[in-house]
């Protein structure tokens, strides 16, 4: 019985690997463009990719996750492509994005309504992955 509960996680971890993969060529296509074609600026897309982070931790194991997934790799890519047009690097934009996170995640966990107006805001503009 254990082994037919493998095969379903093998494939949805390989069915998850395979659209993480589609997001991030189709991410390096089109670097963190938003619905506009312009790179947001280095705060909006690190408080995003924040507030994106702090939300998946808060989904994990949900049916969501997928999901949920998909806006921390857009906003991740966004800010790591807005942070080295800002002239920081890649370790400075990789540590402050779960140091923010932290600060967020009790927010969101409690429904502060401005945190998540923030959170909504940003899942507005990704993108569809579809297109």
């Amino acid at each position: 019985m254990q082994s037919r509960r493998r095969w379903p996680r093998r494939k949805q971890l390989r069915d998850h690997v395979w659209k993480a993969a589609a997001i991030a060529a189709a991410l390096i296509a089109a670097p963190a463009a938003t619905a506009q074609g312009k790179l947001p600026p280095y705060p909006e897309a690190l408080n995003c990719a924040a507030l994106t982070h702090a939300a998946l931790k808060i989904g994990k194991g949900t049916p969501q996750e997928s999901q949920l997934f998909d806006h921390l790799i857009y906003w991740g890519m966004a800010a790591a492509d807005s942070g080295r047009a800002a002239g920081k690097n890649s370790k400075t934009v990789d540590a402050e994005v779960p140091a923010l996170s932290a600060q967020l995640e009790p927010k969101l966990r409690s429904q502060d309504s401005a945190t998540v107006s923030a959170l909504a805001a940003c899942v507005a503009r990704v993108p569809a992955l579809d297109k």
